[in-house]
């Protein structure tokens, strides 16, 4: 009989420790924004582009300035935020393809083997359905998706207020309004005129039209961020619960989306969890969107798997490190025919640089290419670059515009830039001498890690050679 007691009494405490267990482990609301560059918002310095709740979410956390996608791709670069592998050790490299490696395993079934209900709604994994059987589990609920213009994130509100279930919530909200098609033109608060473009980039008053409606839709996801803060507040113990802004990779624009350069893989990070991230902190710890996970896990207490890329970043939330990683890899591999052009990357430090596997292609993406076609289709339309012929245009007569185009359809073989002089990378410094020692060095780094990883340097579709390529009309002769 004591021995029975002993028994029950065992049970009893064992029970209440998990479910004491489960009640102490925060709540994670993850919001990933489509084609979100890292310069448009407050919290990274837009005096243009108005992010009063991304901001408030950077003044009540951490906001991280080096903060680094895998790829500058949907695909691949949600492949590995979910796998905690970068895109050649996970399968998933070029835009558009599902299939993982053989043996590789979601992160997610971390969390739910630490009690934890996943929740997807909008655009989290890419392809949809797709992908339900690869890196995303049967046991994820995924809502039905909401329209664009519902700020409201009205899905979102009724599952929370109607949610009966205890256990801990990892939630990701996938917010798809900076990804084309661009809200109509009129809709943006701010007038084309008044939009600054990057120096780098040839304007026009068409382009000026073009990142307005962007504007727009960064400001609409914004307005749907603060409606998600407030209904979390409601519905989930804030001071248990971490919330995540971030975006798959920057926007459909030159020199960003489709490249390895900063406005490309340099992606927006903001982090507040009450009582314990300091509040309006900022780190310059260099992490990596395949680190999320593995801390998301490492917070919960669960074990992070040994053979992936991604560690936890843990410490740096909590203050107790400004250091993650020594160096930051990217890849590149392509978007089917529009963009193929292979690129390698690598970031130590201040120096950063570019491997361009093919130098002879001629670099072009939707943008441009479904600009220039004829006839266009309804879906090409709606993601081409409207403003794209204003270059071709322009190109005609003013020297400026096609150095533009030049520069745009055309790399180097490598690239080196000195990002704290050179932040917008238009001064590639591998052909100075007095920087050979350092190209050599990155260079060395690149061409190691491309072994390492079984870099087949595969194309996602046919090129097109600068040979056979008009660069003032954007278009194969």
């Amino acid at each position: 009989m004591i021995i029975l007691k002993k028994i029950i009494w065992f049970c009893f405490l064992l029970a209440y420790s998990f479910c004491f267990s489960q009640a102490k482990k925060p709540n994670f609301v993850i919001v990933i924004a489509d084609d979100h560059g890292v310069l448009h918002s407050t919290p990274y310095g837009s005096n243009i582009i108005q992010t009063p709740n991304m901001q408030k979410l950077a003044d009540e956390g951490m906001r991280f300035d080096n903060a680094y996608v895998a790829s500058p791709a949907c695909a691949p670069s949600r492949a590995a935020l979910f796998t905690g592998l970068m895109p050649y050790n996970n399968g998933i490299v070029g835009n558009h393809e599902m299939n993982l490696k053989q043996g590789v395993q979601s992160l997610i079934p971390s969390l739910i083997d630490q009690g934890y209900e996943v929740v997807f709604q909008g655009k989290v994994a890419h392809g949809g359905k797709n992908h339900h059987g690869g890196y995303i589990p049967n046991n994820v609920k995924v809502l039905k998706r909401s329209p664009r213009k519902d700020t409201k994130m009205s899905v979102v509100a009724n599952f929370l207020k109607n949610r009966k279930d205890t256990r801990p919530l990892a939630l990701f909200i996938g917010c798809i309004d900076t990804h084309t098609p661009f809200p109509p033109a009129g809709e943006s608060r701010i007038k084309p005129e008044d939009v600054i473009i990057n120096k780098r980039i040839y304007t026009t008053p068409e382009a000026q039209l073009e990142m307005s409606r962007y504007i727009q839709a960064a400001e609409s996801i914004d307005t749907k961020l603060g409606n998600i803060l407030k209904m979390s507040d409601i519905y989930l113990d804030k001071k248990n619960t971490m919330t995540v802004y971030t975006s798959d990779h920057g926007m459909a624009w030159p020199f960003a989306k489709w490249s390895l350069y900063e406005t490309g893989i340099r992606t927006p990070l903001l982090i507040s969890w009450p009582g314990k991230i300091q509040p309006n902190s900022t780190t310059k710890a260099m992490v990596s969107w395949i680190d999320l996970l593995p801390t998301m896990i490492d917070i919960a207490d669960g074990t992070v798997p040994e053979n992936i890329d991604g560690k936890p970043f843990t410490a740096v939330i909590l203050g107790k490190k400004n250091k993650h990683r020594d160096a930051i890899y990217a890849t590149h591999k392509g978007d089917n025919e529009k963009n193929v052009y292979p690129i390698r990357s690598v970031r130590v430090g201040k120096w950063k640089y570019i491997r361009n596997l093919h130098p002879e292609f001629a670099y072009t993406t939707h943008t441009d290419a479904w600009a220039t076609e004829v006839p266009m289709t309804k879906l090409h339309a709606n993601h081409a670059g409207h403003h794209w012929n204003s270059y071709i245009k322009a190109a005609k007569t003013d020297p400026a515009a096609a150095n533009f185009l030049t520069d745009y359809h055309t790399n180097p073989a490598e690239e080196l830039y000195n990002l704290e002089l050179d932040p917008l990378e238009q001064h590639n410094l591998a052909e100075l001498p007095e920087y050979s020692k350092k190209l050599k060095s990155l260079r060395k780094m690149i061409s190691k890690r491309m072994i390492e990883v079984n870099d087949d340097e595969s194309l996602s579709g046919p090129p097109k050679l600068l040979e056979n390529f008009s660069i003032m009309e954007s278009k194969i002769k």
